[in-house]
């Protein structure tokens, strides 16, 4: 193309166009590289004057398409220029008539004419959000809104995934049977799920409500990727409008519930089995359950969900068409934290086979010596290494132990829990003196105020009594803890002396605040108090820290959360019950 005119056609500059045409006007049948035309270029930039003319002197550029397949409309429709398409639609059907006349072509053809990808000059105008173009096409043709591309995307779909409401309601009210169809089979019901717009959604659940039930070519509803999505609001609305999506499977057998538990959505699986209670009975074309997928997945979460659900509590030890429990695969896939949820359970049968005979314990016989060992016996281990520690304190002797790191680990739990007593008891009497020589002493004046604090309306001094009621409260809690253990014989030990180390490491800290409010209230306005406080926190916070370092290196924190996590599911499991 003419450089000259190329850069009218983007200025607009009509004056100069007129010149230049008057001189040479073979230059309107000039091509750029990639075939577009002078009107092509007009269109482009907007210039609805250099349009006119450009067409007034060749209309067959009107029709003619560049390397994309793009009509000048194309292009105008994508850009927005509502009077260019205006200008140009009107020429187009001016033109179709006079076809018509001479039974050349049918009517709308030039319009409803798609590009190399079969977008028509609606699709193009709603990908682009030209409402008032958009209007006025469906205003000339509603059959427009009937037409998907080579990509199987209607511009109802293009609305929904794009969001623009306003433009797929009036798609809906000009063409109510608009095509809905999108790319690999979805609808424009999917799309809306998949993008989450919630409100797009519902007005297609109420202007095309058969699209609910309508598959991708995965086999997928809009339920399937609400459920994949873990979007829980989609999940709900979807089944109150129809609970039978719940059911249907896609081509490899999943349903929704499979879905959600393959990508850790539990909310999702509960709001699933709150609408349709007997879907936890659909089986995958393996003949795995949702638990089985949860298994796979390495989704803990969702195991824990399933095994808690009164209706999935059968899916425990269903086998799959291997024979493969939920546990067997915990196993096979080498999934340690679903193994100790599963294992841990007491209705989980431990010795269910599978169709080769194999047993959890034949598939990795290292489970059984690992850390996922039976419940009872994680007691009874602990017991076995902390039994002198019992009969010591009780007066027994101790049995002669040839395990040298346990009797070393035994005195250690012994002088520790020695020292913890006399360090809470010390605590909680220092606290219980402190409550009542409180700061700044007390009023000794006759009248309402005797004996009340002189410092009741500070807030520091409130702090103080807070820190101290907190720092006595732990301590006795911790003294009570290790005395009663003691003289229980419990065989639980080691982790109550846990527990009663981490409330003194509380009312340390407690009594450190405490202290460091009572400077606060007494000296509110010393400038070197702020200085003092600076030292002897990080003082007691790095106390702190050591301590609980030396905690860590002392007990076997593995132990001690697989002991807290036993009991905190033995306790919800009969909350429950």
């Amino acid at each position: 193309m003419d450089s000259r005119l190329y850069r009218v056609a983007k200025s607009g500059n009509v004056y100069i166009l007129l010149q230049l045409l008057n001189e040479n006007p073979r230059l309107l049948t000039k091509l750029t590289p990639q075939g577009n035309t002078p009107l092509h270029i007009a269109v482009q930039f907007g210039h609805k004057g250099v349009v006119v003319e450009i067409y007034n002197r060749c209309g067959s550029l009107l029709t003619r398409p560049n390397s994309s397949g793009d009509s000048p409309l194309h292009v105008a429709a994508r850009c927005g220029h509502f009077s260019i398409v205006d200008f140009l639609v009107k020429e187009i059907l001016a033109a179709k008539r006079i076809s018509t006349e001479n039974g050349k072509t049918g009517k709308f053809d030039i319009l409803r004419q798609g590009n190399n990808e079969n977008n028509t000059v609606l699709h193009e105008a709603v990908r682009n959000g030209n409402m008032s173009v958009v209007k006025l096409l469906l205003r000339v043709d509603t059959k427009l809104a009937c037409f998907e591309n080579y990509a199987g995307e209607s511009p109802l779909f293009l609305a929904a995934r794009e969001g623009k409401k306003n433009l797929l309601n009036q798609i809906l009210i000009s063409t109510p049977a608009s095509a809905h169809g999108g790319s690999e089979g979805q609808t424009a019901l999917h799309a809306a799920v998949i993008e989450r717009h919630s409100d797009i959604m519902e007005i297609l659940l109420r202007a095309k409500p058969h699209l609910i039930t309508e598959a991708d070519h995965h086999g997928r509803t809009a339920l399937h990727h609400a459920a994949s999505l873990g979007d829980r609001r989609a999940v709900e609305r979807l089944l109150e409008f129809d609970e039978c999506t719940a059911y249907v499977l896609d081509k490899n057998g999943h349903s929704p519930l499979h879905v959600a538990a393959s990508n850790g959505h539990a909310d999702v699986i509960e709001r699933i089995i709150h609408y349709c209670p007997d879907s936890g009975e659909l089986l995958d074309l393996n003949g795995r359950s949702v638990l089985h997928f949860a298994v796979l997945s390495g989704k803990v979460n969702v195991v824990r969900c399933v095994v808690e659900i009164a209706e999935l509590q059968w899916l425990i030890n269903q086998a799959d068409n291997g024979g493969n429990t939920p546990l067997h695969l915990a196993a096979i896939e080498r999934q340690t934290r679903i193994l100790r949820c599963l294992i841990w359970d007491e209705r989980v049968d431990h010795r269910a086979r599978n169709e080769t005979g194999q047993s959890v314990f034949d598939i990795d016989g290292s489970i059984r010596e690992s850390c996922f060992i039976y419940r009872c016996n994680i007691i009874e281990c602990v017991w076995r290494k902390l039994i002198p520690v019992s009969n010591g304190i009780i007066g027994k002797k101790n049995p002669p132990c040839t395990d040298q790191e346990a009797i070393a680990r035994i005195q250690t739990y012994k002088r520790m829990g020695n020292t913890l007593l006399m360090v809470a008891t010390l605590i909680a009497t220092v606290t219980f003196a402190a409550a009542f020589t409180l700061p700044g002493g007390f009023n000794n004046d006759f009248g309402s105020k005797l004996g009340v604090a002189l410092l009741e309306s500070s807030n520091h001094l409130r702090w103080f009594v807070f820190s101290d009621a907190i720092a006595m409260t732990s301590s006795m809690i911790a003294a009570c803890i290790i005395f009663w253990v003691g003289v229980s014989n419990d065989e639980s030990y080691v982790y109550y002396l846990a527990s009663a180390t981490v409330l003194t490491c509380i009312a340390l800290q407690s009594a450190a605040i405490a202290f460091l409010s009572g400077i606060v209230a007494v000296l509110p306005d010393q400038p070197f108090v702020d200085s003092v406080i600076y030292i002897v926190g990080i003082a007691f916070n790095v106390s702190d820290f050591l301590f609980l370092l030396q905690l860590v290196r002392i007990f076997l924190v593995s132990e001690i959360c697989q002991f807290l996590i036993f009991y905190f599911w033995k306790m919800k499991s009969r909350i429950k019950k």
